[in-house]
């Protein structure tokens, strides 16, 4: 199933966060949307499953527009992730993840030993199965992170879109999850898209990227072809080396200082050390 955004704009009041914006997630690759803060990544998201509507443009699931299929039906399509959550009640981390299923479940009965096997095999991809009947507001931001991907898997979506998914990660969890954010979108065919500030992680992972800045596309496509000196200084103001890492062969940006237009009066130039 293909999502598709094309020509979107949208603004709170007066302000304008998104202008003439398109994109479109392919079945079994990758789609990173990176940008510095302010940029509009979490308003596409956002409007890419519905919960906001763009105020022109559109967005298509499939052959169909978004804003003619019902919750129920785009949430058994797709699954998100979000940003931040926080649940209402205490309830168990099984309970929780199982709650992805609504949309899946008949009306007016609960769940059955389906669903209970989805949300299993849920935890376990995230490596949650010791931590099922565990209160959700004992776990740390970390492990509930990993329990919101949980509980978006359990959907059986075959769009998955994530909100910096990574963030409050350590260093093994980050790579663990891009890693399967990546390899799910690959064995299962579905169409993935990943908002993040983390350019390595961007690079090294997602087949494709798009760099929004001040609500607007500047460059989308390979990583090589969007991560670049001269898109660095231009959207993130600082002059940076871009090179291949010899131990992965994707693209590693080093920041080395801030573009003279970038820097603030307090804020002192930051300089490499000398040799």
């Amino acid at each position: 199933m293909m999502l598709r955004a094309s020509q979107i704009s949208f603004a709170y009041g007066r302000t304008r966060v998104l202008e003439r914006v398109s994109v479109e997630l392919e079945p079994g690759g990758m789609l990173g949307v990176i940008g510095p803060n302010g940029a509009g990544k979490s308003t596409l998201l956002r409007c890419l499953y519905g919960a906001l509507r763009p105020a022109s443009g559109h967005v298509w699931l499939g052959q169909r527009e978004l804003g003619s299929i019902d919750r129920r039906e785009i949430a058994r399509w797709i699954g998100v992730v979000p940003q931040q959550c926080h649940p209402v009640f205490p309830v168990s981390v099984q309970h929780f993840v199982g709650l992805g299923r609504f949309a899946r479940e008949k009306l007016l009965r609960g769940p059955t030993k389906s669903d209970r096997e989805v949300v299993r095999r849920s935890l376990e991809q995230m490596g949650l199965g010791e931590l099922a009947s565990r209160s959700v507001d004992e776990l740390s931001g970390g492990e509930f992170r990993r329990v919101l991907i949980a509980q978006a898997l359990a959907q059986e979506p075959r769009i998955l879109l994530f909100d910096e998914p990574i963030q409050q990660l350590d260093l093994r969890h980050q790579l663990e999850v891009m890693a399967f954010a990546r390899d799910f979108a690959r064995r299962e065919g579905c169409a993935t898209l990943v908002v993040l500030h983390d350019l390595g992680f961007a690079a090294r992972f997602c087949d494709t990227l798009a760099l929004l800045h001040q609500g607007r596309i500047v460059s989308a496509g390979a990583p090589e072809s969007v991560l670049t000196r001269a898109a660095l200084e231009q959207v993130f103001g600082v002059h940076a080396q871009v090179e291949r890492h010899p131990a992965t062969g994707a693209i590693q940006v080093l920041p080395l200082e801030p573009c003279a237009s970038a820097r603030t009066p307090s804020a002192p130039p930051v300089r490499e050390p000398t040799p």
